[in-house]
């Protein structure tokens, strides 16, 4: 798995580039779903750790 920050980067990249219509939201649903896997599974670390549910995000709710 790559780097948080480096995900995030090119999340952030993909998103930006959605907004200006120089990439598809097909295209944009594949650049942030590693992004969006990780942030998943680290909240899942840590809502179990503290015994609540965890809060997850999906791909559409990120690129709004």
């Amino acid at each position: 798995m790559e780097d948080y920050k480096e995900l995030q980067s090119k999340a952030n990249q993909a998103k930006a580039n959605l907004r200006f219509g120089q990439i598809s939201l097909e295209d944009a649903k594949q650049m942030v779903k590693p992004y969006i896997d990780a942030v998943n599974e680290k909240d899942k670390k840590i809502a179990k750790e503290h015994g609540v549910r965890a809060r997850l995000i999906n791909v559409n709710s990120y690129l709004r």
